[in-house]
């Protein structure tokens, strides 16, 4: 009985320790940087993102560098899904071009930054050191495969808010791999308008 009592008890911790899946904030923005490790067309970027689930629209502000003896540009991205167009703004020519958010390749639909509700729960970790006083964030692991998207999320989270800290997304067959990282996330929108393009943006060129 004692030995069954420690076995329950043991168990119960354990399951204590892991968070539930989670919504994150319906408004944020945030800097962020992405990474495309792919041989051929590896590239980073660091962007100013804004994010409105209630609205379905993402919007960033990209900093490109193609590579290290090419010099940098500057793009205003929309993606307003409701609508299915994206407007790709060169903010050094001004030029605009709209493109379909259904276009071959692309991942249709608009992807929220939560942790969806099947998704497998991969550990509890601190960010910083726990050594240190308010030294650290707590963070949980997340993965998921989209099977209707054919390819495979790995997500970290603050355990405290769901704030997001980084998403990875793997498909073999349209984009390989793309790393995300968010960081400086205030929460709400504080300037509406980074959603609404130009008059002058024209359908892309085929």
């Amino acid at each position: 009985m004692i030995r069954w009592l420690a076995v329950l008890a043991v168990v119960v911790a354990v399951a204590a320790q892991r968070p539930e899946v989670c919504d994150s904030p319906a408004q944020w923005s945030a800097n962020m940087v992405i990474f495309d490790p792919v041989e051929g067309h590896e590239f980073a970027m660091e962007a100013k993102y804004y994010y409105d689930k209630t609205g379905l629209r993402k919007a960033r502000i990209e900093q490109i560098d193609p590579g290290r003896n090419t010099t940098h540009r500057y793009v205003h991205v929309i993606e307003l899904f409701a609508e299915h167009k994206a407007y790709y703004i060169d903010l050094g020519t001004r030029d605009c071009v709209e493109r379909s958010l259904d276009r071959p390749g692309s991942l249709d639909g608009f992807h929220p930054h939560d942790v969806p509700a099947e998704a497998s729960f991969r550990g509890l970790f601190y960010i910083g050191s726990d050594a240190v006083s308010e030294g650290h964030v707590e963070a949980s692991a997340w993965d998921y495969y989209f099977s209707d998207r054919g390819y495979f999320w790995h997500g970290t989270f603050t355990t405290h808010g769901c704030i997001p800290l980084r998403s990875d997304g793997f498909n073999h067959t349209t984009f390989g791999a793309r790393f995300e990282e968010f960081f400086d996330v205030v929460p709400g929108i504080s300037d509406p308008n980074v959603f609404v393009p130009p008059s002058n943006c024209h359908p892309e060129k085929h």
